[in-house]
């Protein structure tokens, strides 16, 4: 947060909490040189990064039969976007002209400015098309420690019962639970996605599993164990194990299709997956970004 002058800050501070000294900054009006082109960008970057509010976007086209999706083109100039937070908070914002890039060495993805139009907060992704319905995410972390330990127990089991291809190294050692987020993967369907690493802590050779897992409860049980319905698994040396990160879960289309937004990165560079829900415990890849990396 910025206000003009000391006086205000200190006065603003006095009814705050006290960690909240940081993200208080006082501003003088006219006060420096203005600013202007790439000085103007990187300037404008590096306050909203210390802030954490994001206002850069990279745009990505959809493709047909499961191909990759091509990079921004820049035919979408001034097309309106709605972007979705994970809390399925919801904002919509203007498509601009590219960001401009300040990085000589890293220029895969063009970046898109985002000016918005409707409400402002924190935003994990977003679409062009309006027929798109955010589905809430709810967090681990905001349960009691009892109910939170028996979903980490649960994500623990189903990531157990996967059959993909690890190592030998990794048998017997238990998964940390790095994400948990449960869902309504349908009406009355209650599902979780979990993200679990299992690490081999050898100075040498230290070794990492990166396991995501997707599953569901019969519709309308609301307690007891959830059945697996998808999964997919990364191992090896630790710094080229890929990721795969849960951004969003939204209804995608006409029909509302569920769809997770998937981020997987690694030492090779980073990209994006939709994750659809074909029937009951039922989900596949229907598409997957081009991959993000910097030049070699």
């Amino acid at each position: 947060m910025a206000v003009h002058g000391e006086g205000t800050r200190s006065e603003l501070l006095g009814q705050l909490p006290a960690d909240a000294a940081e993200k208080v900054t006082a501003i003088r009006l006219g006060f420096g040189s203005p600013l202007e082109g790439d000085a103007l960008i990187r300037a404008r970057r590096a306050v909203r990064s210390r802030y954490e509010i994001p206002d850069e976007a990279i745009v990505f086209f959809g493709a047909a039969n499961g191909a990759a999706a091509a990079v921004d083109t820049g035919a979408v100039d001034q097309a309106t976007a709605t972007l979705f937070g994970r809390d399925s908070s919801r904002f919509t914002a203007t498509l601009e002209l590219p960001a401009g890039n300040d990085n000589a060495e890293c220029r895969v993805w063009p970046l898109r400015n985002l000016h918005a139009t409707a409400g402002a907060g924190t935003w994990s992704v977003g679409f062009l098309s309006k027929n798109v319905t955010a589905i809430p995410l709810d967090s681990v972390d905001k349960l009691p420690a009892r109910d939170s330990m028996a979903l980490a127990a649960e994500a623990s089991r189903l990531a157990s019962a996967v059959t993909a291809n690890t190592s030998p190294s990794f048998q017997g050692l238990r998964f940390t639970a790095q994400d948990i987020r449960r869902f309504e993967a349908a009406p009355g369907v209650q599902a979780l996605a979990a993200q679990l690493i299992r690490r081999v802590n050898q100075e040498a050779n230290p070794l990492e599993e990166q396991t995501l897992v997707i599953a569901e409860r019969d519709s309308g049980v609301t307690t007891g164990r959830y059945q697996l319905a998808y999964a997919e698994r990364s191992f090896g040396r630790e710094e080229e194990v890929v990721s795969s990160e849960l951004v969003a879960a939204v209804r995608l289309g006409a029909n509302g299709t569920p769809s997770l937004v998937i981020a997987r990165d690694g030492d090779v560079g980073l990209a994006y997956a939709l994750i659809e829900r074909t029937g009951p415990r039922q989900w596949v890849t229907r598409w997957t970004s081009s991959l993000a990396k910097c030049a070699d």
